[in-house]
């Protein structure tokens, strides 16, 4: 598959190493020449310094041939511009990225066809979602639903002292059967990440990703060891497209929400919007402000600028005065290793967000799920009739040590937990565990 990817910001960066990484024929079409320059020297990538608007620049990244097209740089005019030019071409599939509400809204319905946009992403609106996720289930720092809701993958660390700390993964699965809601499916250690069996063992501070049912989340996040209560006080710093994004939706569910926005217009506009968020106008990095606003008695707090410098320091503030669990919005991963000195409890990119989106689309539409301090990621995949999975019992499909299924979804019934004796059907959707290169080499064993 050949594939141009318009813009090497954050999401086009991350893109670029993904699709390389399992083997697709990537061209990237960046305007910045030292940025074009860093991506060429970093990746095993072409890369053209030019415009996606140019259709010299979009021919030189071979267009005619291209199958997909990811336009997701930060302009959206040159995003529907490059698709327009890829329809032209008669690419298949073409990806926007969109920011502007009134594009991506009712009203933009009509250029969106005309250009032939198939997927649009918006960077921030993922994001928003992420956060709120957190927000329902504070302790955790990942939080990705899975199979419509029926399953979830859950990232935490395990605490000093927890149930499950200094025990091996097979001892803990003999206390839970016959009945699992819950299997781990991936352990960071020393910035290593593995899929475990059950020979390995949890310690203390290891970052686990573990695929539960939805129902048991609050009883997974108390063996690990860290609180999973629903924030009902929350504070957003920042008015943006993120922040604003995130007041709405958790306004909406009944929490008290205060909103700090420094734009006077944007706070003014915000105010009138959110009728029960209360909008104050200030910098988010004032302490005295954020100590009127009682900040440390927050169930939660997410700092959401477009500023990252601020947002770690806001929330490096927040921890200092006891607020009980911290979010934080990072657009370059560069101050993430600080943030986690801080104490900060989860760290979103826009990037991880969008990347997840254009995947789905790569893979057929199944859900993808990558994450920000790792190579490893989760993928839902639907077995297929007459494939080697299907009838097969797990453990007779001796899938490689890296690969691990860690639970289904069956038309007509409830999520399970993937076992070694579970057997297979056409129809079901598994969720896997692995290194995105080992996940497409297993890919035929399901779909044939």
């Amino acid at each position: 598959m050949h594939v141009v990817i318009v813009g090497a910001g954050e999401v086009g960066w991350f893109l670029a190493q993904r699709l390389r990484g399992e083997g697709l024929d990537v061209v990237v079409v960046e305007i910045d020449p030292v940025r074009a320059e860093a991506l060429a020297a970093e990746l095993d990538v072409q890369v053209v310094n030019g415009s996606g608007s140019s259709p010299n620049d979009l021919q030189a990244a071979g267009i005619e041939r291209a199958d997909m097209i990811a336009a997701v740089s930060q302009n959206d005019e040159v995003n529907l511009i490059a698709s327009l030019l890829a329809k032209e071409h008669g690419v298949d599939t073409s990806i926007v990225r969109l920011e502007t509400e009134e594009l991506r809204g009712v009203g933009g319905a009509y250029l969106r066809r005309a250009v032939g946009a198939d997927v649009v992403v918006d960077p921030d609106a993922d994001t928003a979602d992420e956060i709120y996720e957190l927000v329902q289930t504070t302790g955790a720092d990942e939080v990705y639903p899975m199979a419509a809701g029926e399953l979830a993958v859950i990232g935490a660390v395990i605490a000093e002292g927890s149930p499950v700390a200094n025990r091996y993964l097979a001892e803990i699965g003999q206390a839970m059967e016959p009945n699992w809601n819950f299997l781990f499916g991936a352990i960071t250690r020393d910035n290593e990440t593995i899929v475990p069996r059950g020979d390995q063992q949890l310690l203390p501070g290891d970052h686990v990703r573990v695929i539960c049912k939805s129902s048991a989340k609050d009883e997974l996040l108390e063996l690990i060891g860290v609180s999973g209560t629903n924030a009902r006080r929350v504070m957003v710093l920042g008015g943006g497209a993120v922040g604003s994004r995130v007041a709405e939706r958790l306004q909406d569910e009944g929490a008290d929400v205060v909103l700090i926005e420094r734009d006077e217009i944007r706070a003014d506009a915000l105010a009138r919007r959110l009728k029960r968020v209360v909008v104050i106008k200030g910098e988010v990095t004032d302490t005295e402000l954020l100590l009127e606003e009682s900040v440390g008695e927050m169930d939660a707090v997410i700092a959401a600028t477009g500023e990252d410098g601020s947002n770690a320091l806001a929330c490096a503030f927040a921890i200092s005065e006891g607020a009980a669990y911290t979010v934080v919005v990072l657009h370059s991963l560069a101050l993430l290793p600080l943030v986690r000195r801080f104490g900060v409890d989860a760290a979103l990119s826009p990037r991880t967000a969008s990347a997840n989106a254009v995947l789905r689309r790569v893979r057929g539409g199944a859900a993808v799920n990558t994450f920000l301090e790792s190579d490893s990621e989760v993928d839902e995949i639907e077995i297929v009739r007459g494939s080697k999975a299907d009838g097969a019992v797990v453990a007779d499909l001796h899938l490689p040590r890296d690969i691990l299924i860690g639970a289904l979804t069956r038309r007509g019934s409830e999520a399970q937990i993937v076992r070694g004796y579970t057997e297979l059907q056409a129809g079901d959707h598994i969720v896997v565990f692995g290194r995105p290169h080992a996940i497409s080499t297993a890919k035929p064993i399901f779909t044939g």
